[in-house]
């Protein structure tokens, strides 16, 4: 194949509405062809926070996963990721400008690697590295110039794919049970309900189970925690608790909430993670924010579809009525319809359209 033929393909792919498991599989078989290598992990990120919500790996080894996830990721990658993102070089090799990766991938038999971080509006929707076992080629340069191209289209189809499954998932009932699993301060399970344990299994990883069988996204989530912990001790300002939603298998979508309990008499930290299903009502505010709806323009959404009219949700909010329109335009703008029937439609009929009179 030739490296126009993969591109195509793949720019294909990236808008054919596959889910996000589908896409990543469906791009990596078809970038292999072109781009050498042996190994991959291919993720989906929270488009709030950056963090990492799913992985789909293959070819690398679980000790890689386990380095990974308790040194690179939360000590120096996810800090790289949103730093190369924001200077606009969404394509890099993480061995150049990180020792500690650099040192990580040879001891896991891998000469050389290459990110790309998916951003697309604002918000990084996920993040890919592609591991070889030889040492960088002269066909580096190609390859990089290829994922260039292709990185525009990857994040807008992760985007669709992340709107796609948000709205086709079917919403928990407001009373579904979380899960809680507790860990001690060196990540090891003590605790984990029956309920955690079946939640846990629906958010699973593809291609890479380690063997406490904690997904990757539940695990980076409590090590950010921990590492946000240690950075704010000297400014006194201890985050509370840090949060993803996720989506499993099943379709359904949860939050992850990670905090530290009370130190125990050796001062020690256990974490307690908990994990929610979502109900109807909150599977909505979530697509609005995917849409990249400001905070005013949900609010005014969500007026909307209870039935407020203009001058209704102009008084209640204390603004002019052509605010109100204005907000309305830009939101229908942004999710790609016209009139607030088909704005109510695309984003309420599976998420506040069970609970819209209680609003």
């Amino acid at each position: 194949m030739t490296e126009d033929s993969v591109f195509n393909g793949v720019k294909r792919a990236c808008y054919a509405g596959l889910d996000s498991v589908a896409l990543r599989r469906t791009v990596t078989d078809r970038l292999s062809h072109v781009v050498p290598f042996d190994g991959y992990a291919f993720g989906t990120t929270d488009p709030d926070t950056g963090l990492l919500t799913h992985m789909v790996v293959d070819g690398l080894p679980s000790r890689m996963a386990e380095g990974f996830v308790q040194v690179i990721y939360p000590t120096e990658l996810v800090h790289l990721h949103h730093r190369m993102a924001r200077s606009g070089n969404f394509v890099f090799s993480a061995m150049d400008v990180s020792p500690a990766t650099n040192r990580h991938v040879h001891e896991c038999g891998f000469g050389y690697e290459v990110h790309v971080v998916l951003a697309a509006g604002g918000q990084m929707w996920g993040k890919c590295c592609f591991l070889h076992e030889g040492a960088r080629t002269k066909a580096d340069t190609r390859v990089r110039a290829l994922l260039r191209r292709l990185a525009p289209h990857l994040s807008r189809g992760l985007r669709s794919a992340a709107l796609m499954e948000q709205g086709r998932a079917p919403a928990a009932s407001d009373n579904s049970t979380p899960g809680v699993l507790v860990l001690d301060e060196r990540g090891r399970p003590m605790v984990r309900t029956d309920v955690a344990a079946a939640l846990l299994d629906d958010v699973a990883d593809v291609g890479l189970a380690l063997a406490d069988r904690i997904p990757l996204a539940v695990r980076l989530l409590v090590g950010e925690l921990r590492s946000s912990v240690q950075r704010a001790e000297e400014r006194d300002t201890i985050p509370a608790e840090a949060t993803i939603q996720v989506r499993g298998r099943s379709g359904r979508w949860y939050a992850i909430r990670a905090s530290l309990a009370e130190p125990d008499h050796a001062g020690a930290c256990a974490t307690v993670v908990i994990i929610q299903p979502l109900g109807a009502r909150e599977v909505a505010p979530l697509l609005t924010r995917l849409y990249g709806l400001s905070a005013r323009e949900r609010e005014i959404t969500a007026a909307v579809a209870r039935g407020e009219s203009t001058k209704e949700i102009a008084f209640s909010l204390g603004i002019s009525p052509h605010t109100v329109v204005e907000h309305i335009e830009r939101s229908c703008d942004k999710v790609g319809v016209r009139g607030r029937k088909a704005l109510v439609a695309q984003l309420f009929m599976q998420g506040y359209a069970p609970g819209l009179s209680a609003s």
